[in-house]
């Protein structure tokens, strides 16, 4: 099998990507900024500690899994650790006599869902988001990102990831807004766009193997999708939250036109990302398993009973 070189290996999605590699028989390159020391006992990782925004010459790979990304943080942050950092590697594999393949682990909030309706489904034809400005700076971050790919000559996939989960990572923002033990779920029916962590990890590693000619988009999603509904339920089991106050959506979102234009708002407030989160949609993942050569997908139930336990194995 060949060698994958995996950058953001220390956060969540990067240290599951490197457990799937290796299970699938591969050598790992991690980068990581810090040496953790994590993989010290594995002789088939390599770890490499480096600062992506000025990346030293980069070991020969056969496929990059792109997963380093600043998932929060201000827009100075963003630019830094995502934008900068995504065009400095990209310089470097350029560089190599034979370029690797590129996988990206984007996201699923590059669409334009103002261009969309309740209910619809959204899909790899769905518009990007037209007019950044009206996002947050993690979207325009991802969409800086995806158009560096697409000029850089390389080939490979833009994986268009939705809200990942697993153990200690049960949050996510469709669901509405939390005060200590409140939920406030803001809609109860349209589907969350849930990728859980292993499915998440294995999607991003078959497309590292799978050779690809240009840039091909894929959403990752999970196939059965819960309603915020039954999703808050379900997390119920961990803990929190202790109490769930049901709003409908969309009166949170005439609030959201009256209030999202003052500077002070913050930003689910804001009408694009407020829909863009709580609108309800439905997610189809069919180009993702016709493309790919994917394992079995595990499924919600499993999943989040997996993730409420802390258990790290399927």
């Amino acid at each position: 099998m060949g060698k994958i070189m995996i950058t953001g290996a220390g956060g969540f999605i990067g240290s599951h990507c490197i457990a799937a590699a290796r299970a699938r028989g591969h050598q790992v390159v991690a980068v990581v900024r810090r040496d953790g020391g994590q993989w010290a006992n594995d002789p088939d990782v390599e770890t490499l500690v480096a600062d992506l925004a000025d990346p030293p010459p980069l070991p020969a790979v056969d496929a990059v899994i792109h997963a380093a990304a600043s998932l929060a943080g201000t827009p100075a942050q963003m630019q830094r650790d995502t934008v900068a950092a995504t065009a400095a590697l990209l310089v470097r594999l350029k560089q190599q006599p034979k370029p690797p393949q590129l996988v990206l682990a984007s996201s699923i909030g590059v669409y334009d869902t103002m261009a969309l309706s309740p209910h619809d489904t959204l899909n790899e034809t769905t518009p990007v988001e037209s007019v950044p400005e009206r996002r947050d700076c993690y979207c325009r971050a991802k969409l800086e990102q995806e158009r560096l790919v697409r000029n850089s000559g390389l080939n490979g996939y833009l994986l268009r990831i939705g809200a990942v989960f697993g153990p200690d990572h049960l949050w996510n923002g469709h669901l509405g807004l939390a005060f200590g033990g409140v939920l406030v779920r803001l809609g109860r029916r349209g589907k969350i766009p849930l990728s859980y962590i292993k499915n998440t990890a294995a999607a991003l590693v078959v497309a590292a193997e799978t050779p690809m000619q240009g840039v091909a988009v894929l959403n990752v999603v999970d196939d059965d999708l819960p309603d915020r509904a039954t999703y808050a339920r379900a997390m119920q089991a961990s803990g929190w939250p202790r109490t769930i106050i049901p709003v409908n959506w969309r009166l949170f979102a005439v609030f959201a036109s009256f209030v999202g234009g003052f500077h002070w708002a913050p930003g689910l407030v804001r009408p694009a990302i407020c829909r863009a989160r709580l609108m309800p949609l439905n997610y189809a993942n069919t180009r993702l398993k016709t493309e790919l050569d994917l394992p079995p997908l595990v499924p919600f139930a499993k999943a989040m009973s997996r993730a409420i336990n802390r258990e790290q194995n399927d």
